[in-house]
């Protein structure tokens, strides 16, 4: 599954959703959005920046210390052990039939739309399986520094890409937009638990299948220079 399919499974976040279509109803709307906006992503992308670098540290560390030949299916232990946490989650989160009701923050500025994004981005952040698992792949492609700066920016941007069209839905039809933001806003809260959960169970399986493949081929490859 790629990165960017799975960020775009990633973006459909309820509550950055209600809170975007709330700031887009107060007084200077495309100001306080546009700061809004900024904020998730930054908090995402430095979040995904520290996690991917401690991460690839760890594994530099791990292959200077273990042989090469045992440190390959350490890593895929992790991506098995990932898929299983993955899979269980998926199968045991519940959907929801009706929207969450968010409480409304009040008289806020840019600057603290900034930080009410950075903020919500960091609370829920224990809750993004699917930005781990993305994680896990591109610190196993041993990608360099910009690379690694470059693809978590995209997934970002992937990652903000709702708030962004929101904004523009805004942008583009003003009062008239607001049925058409709050019908957005109520499908988002009804159907994302459901697509969230079918997402964990595929990428759940597909880390599994990789790694017990891997294994099976290994141990294969194993029986067949003993023969």
């Amino acid at each position: 599954m790629s990165l960017a399919m799975i960020a775009a499974f990633d973006s459909l976040n309820p509550t950055a959703t209600a809170l975007q279509i709330y700031l887009l109803s107060t007084p200077k709307p495309i100001a306080r959005s546009i700061s809004f906006i900024f904020g998730v992503f930054s908090a995402y992308w430095a979040m995904g920046l520290l996690i991917t670098l401690g991460w690839g540290q760890l594994m530099k560390t791990a292959l200077s210390t273990v042989n090469f030949a045992w440190s390959e299916p350490y890593f895929y232990g992790i991506q098995l052990l990932l898929g299983i946490v993955l899979f269980i989650v998926g199968f045991t989160l519940k959907s929801s039939t009706q929207p969450n009701q968010k409480k409304r923050p009040q008289k806020l500025t840019a600057d603290r739309t900034f930080l009410l994004g950075m903020a919500v981005t960091i609370w829920e952040f224990p809750t993004a399986l699917p930005y781990l698992a993305a994680i896990e792949q591109i610190t196993r492609a041993k990608l360099d520094l910009f690379s690694i700066i470059s693809i978590l920016g995209v997934y970002n941007l992937i990652f903000v890409l709702p708030l962004i069209i929101l904004l523009s839905i805004y942008i583009t039809f003003h009062q008239e937009s607001t049925i058409l933001l709050h019908r957005i806003n109520r499908a988002i809260a009804i159907w994302s638990p459901e697509i969230l959960r079918i997402l964990l169970l595929g990428l759940g399986l597909l880390l599994i299948t990789d790694s017990i493949g891997y294994y099976f081929g290994h141990s294969f490859l194993k029986f067949s220079q003993l023969q």
